[in-house]
Formats: structure tokens, C-alpha cells, sequence
């Protein structure tokens, strides 16, 4: 019998994103879908994986799949929990800390949340998480996200940032661990470069989606789909 399935959302978004992606296709059971972009008592990535397995069934295991940040807390529930833990997806996400490039970026993230709040925030931030190509023909669908996402809290995504912004490193984790894990990739993601998921993927698996971003859910939705549900029954 699989672990129940949970689907993690990712920075600048909430669990609606799943709303938009699992009801299209068939599923063993109904996933669980955390949603979590409000919280500000998690001060690390770690935390928030303690917190979200405290709000799931006190039993069994679970085949994580998560989304950017999502999977960043899938690393550390499967480093920390590898008993509740029987597989883990990341799509569009990294086992790589941030660079100080990256973690300066962050810094710049929650002064900008900090002087102008969220919905100016997500009028420049969703749009980047595409393919240039995928914007300019689907205008209705980013207006749509950034309409969704206006009311989420700045709190909350500044303690999101600071926690990304720390995170561990766990490429040595993944060469170690017995879980099975499968990177899905869009080659034109903006955020995470295809050398760096080649190089640390190890002995997993790894599933690259031709001209995709940072939303395969929206982008590529069935080759999404079909790399998870191959992975889940192998």
C-alpha cells in the first residue's frame, strides 16, 4: 500500500495552486494539501516541517510532493522523519542552499515586503516564475494568480524568506539516503539552472520538461502528472 500523498505549495503562493492541478487528474486517494503561507511561528525550514507533519495523520507514511519551498520542506521532513517518509518529489526545486547572491536577494525580498506589502510584491513576482515564452500567451491565467495571491500575508512571506534564505544544504543527505526522490525540471526555469539539478541528483531520479519554468503545474500539467504517477508506482 503507497503512502498517502501530500502536495506542498511553494513561496508566493497557498495551497490554492493545487486547486488548479489535481482535480484534472486521477489519484489513489485524496491528497492532503498543507497550506501554510500564512504562518510566521516556523522560523526555519526545518520548523515548518515539523509543524506541517504535526497537522497530518499520526500515522503511516506519505509520498511528499513539493513545489519550490514546498520541497525544500520535504528535504528536511524526510531527513528529520525518514520513517514517515516512503518517497518525495521536487518540482521545480533544489537540494542547493542559496549562494550569497541569492541570500542578498532575499534580504532585498523582506525589505521590499517590509515598505510595500504584498500585492505590489506579487504584481512583479508571478509573471518571473514562467517561461518568457508561456507569459505573453496566457495573460488571463497570470492576471488570475496575481489577483489570487494579493491577499496573502506579508508576514507570512517574510518569515518564509528568511527561513529559504538559511536553509541547510542537503546534497551530502541525498547521496545518503535510502528514500527514493525524483527531481521534475523545467530547462527554462529561471530560478533553479538544469546543471545544478544534474549535478546533485546522485542515484535519483530526475525528469526534465523541455521550455518549462517554475510552474510545471500550469506549463506542462500532464507530463507533471505523468512523472509523478510513474514515480509513485515504480
Amino acid at each position: 500500500m503507497p503512502g498517502s500523498l501530500v502536495f506542498l505549495h511553494g513561496f508566493g503562493e497557498d495551497a490554492r495552486i493545487w486547486d488548479d492541478f489535481i482535480p484534472d487528474f486521477s489519484w489513489s486517494e485524496k491528497p492532503f494539501v498543507p497550506s501554510f503561507a500564512h504562518w510566521t511561528s516556523a522560523k526555519s525550514i526545518g520548523e515548518y516541517a515539523r509543524e506541517i507533519l504535526a497537522i497530518l495523520p499520526q500515522d503511516g507514511k506519505f509520498i511528499f510532493t513539493g513545489h519550490s519551498m514546498g520541497g525544500y520542506i520535504a528535504l528536511e521532513l524526510a531527513k528529520q522523519f525518514p520513517d514517515r517518509v516512503e518517497k518525495v518529489i521536487l518540482l521545480h526545486s533544489t537540494a542547493l542552499p542559496d549562494t550569497a547572491e541569492k541570500q542578498v536577494n532575499r534580504d532585498r525580498t523582506v525589505e521590499f515586503l517590509q515598505k510595500h506589502g504584498t500585492s505590489v510584491f506579487i504584481k512583479s513576482f508571478v509573471a518571473n516564475l514562467f517561461a518568457p515564452h508561456f507569459v505573453p500567451k496566457n495573460r488571463d491565467l497570470i492576471e488570475n494568480l496575481i489577483m489570487r495571491y494579493q491577499d496573502l500575508s506579508a508576514e507570512g512571506l517574510i518569515a518564509a524568506t528568511q527561513a529559504m534564505r538559511n536553509r541547510a544544504d542537503f546534497t551530502s543527505f541525498l547521496r545518503e539516503t535510502g528514500i527514493p526522490f525524483l527531481f521534475i525540471h523545467g530547462d527554462a526555469d529561471p530560478l533553479i539552472s538544469t546543471e545544478s539539478i544534474l549535478a546533485i541528483k546522485a542515484q535519483h531520479k530526475c525528469v526534465i520538461l523541455p521550455g518549462v519554468g517554475h510552474q510545471g503545474v500550469y506549463e506542462a500539467p500532464q507530463a507533471c502528472y505523468d512523472a509523478i504517477q510513474s514515480f509513485i508506482a515504480d
